[in-house]
């Protein structure tokens, strides 16, 4: 698993397996649901600058049931809810 903090990941575990793989999807800890998510931030797996590698998908959100807030890695193909890019 990885947490972002102030903008910066933070790798609290390791893996094997490529990060863009890796990601859990958004859900609340305490309520064990992700049906109070509110979504606060998510940014899409893009190339890294100068390089062929991937950085992972990554979402940050809160709980309005009890206030939880999270933010990690998430599966490349996830996206939020109802969520699209504007052209």
């Amino acid at each position: 698993m990885t947490t972002i903090h102030h903008g910066r990941s933070l790798h609290t575990s390791s893996s094997s397996l490529p990060l863009a793989d890796t990601g859990e999807s958004p859900s609340c800890p305490q309520c064990r649901t992700d049906e109070y998510l509110i979504f606060e931030e998510f940014v899409p797996a893009r190339q890294a600058e100068h390089s062929t590698d991937l950085i992972p998908a990554s979402a940050s959100y809160s709980c309005s049931e009890c206030g939880t807030f999270n933010a990690h890695i998430v599966p490349a193909s996830w996206r939020p809810p109802q969520w699209f890019w504007y052209s």
